[in-house]
């Protein structure tokens, strides 16, 4: 059997909802080609400030595409052949080899203040897709009622655990969600790097 290939324009996406993005990538995977899910894992990439760097990306109007987004997520794919990253929001290539998308989008941190050192939560795909819930409500508003970037139109993602516990993916001292937490340095030897 061929294996699945991921087409960008045929993936589910709505712009500021990276961690369902993520999530639909995952399950699109499981539906076309579930052998290879063993392969992928699904990142959170946050600090304990919520402030985080990343370069090239779409939603940066600046030349070098910077944004400190609170939280990010991305998929990593470390199939034995080679390791790729999946990040809808980029301006790079997708899929990105996985050392391109470190030196382009993630970059060293010896330049930047420790306030804006980056940690990783990686969560294998089964697990994102069996613990993961958003009621969306973390994208509301003030008022409670407006949400600051168009939901999904799907209904939210829920679980028979949970259907609300996304700040606990994007909390790196949390321990009610699955992953491994690391720091840049354990998460480019998770990558091979």
């Amino acid at each position: 059997m061929d294996t699945w290939r991921v087409e960008r324009d045929q993936c589910v996406y709505t712009a500021c909802y990276c961690e369902e993005n993520i999530w639909k990538l995952c399950e699109s995977w499981k539906q076309n080609d579930a052998n290879h899910l063993a392969t992928l894992y699904a990142v959170f990439i946050s600090n304990e400030r919520r402030q985080i760097p990343l370069w090239e990306q779409k939603s940066s109007s600046r030349d070098d595409r910077l944004a400190i987004w609170d939280y990010h997520v991305i998929l990593v794919d470390k199939s034995p052949s080679s390791t790729m990253i999946y990040d809808f929001d980029t301006t790079l290539p997708f899929p990105i080899s996985v050392n391109d998308y470190l030196q382009l989008a993630i970059r060293d941190e010896s330049n930047l203040l420790r306030k804006y050192h980056r940690e990783f939560r990686v969560i294998p795909a089964q697990q994102y897709l069996d613990t993961f819930a958003s009621d969306r409500s973390h994208m509301l508003k003030e008022d409670q009622v407006t949400y600051n970037a168009p939901p999904p139109t799907y209904p939210p993602i829920s679980n028979e655990r949970s259907t609300n516990n996304i700040n606990d993916f994007i909390d790196m001292k949390s321990i009610n969600v699955p992953g491994t937490v690391m720091n840049l340095t354990d998460f480019r030897r998770f990558l091979g790097i």
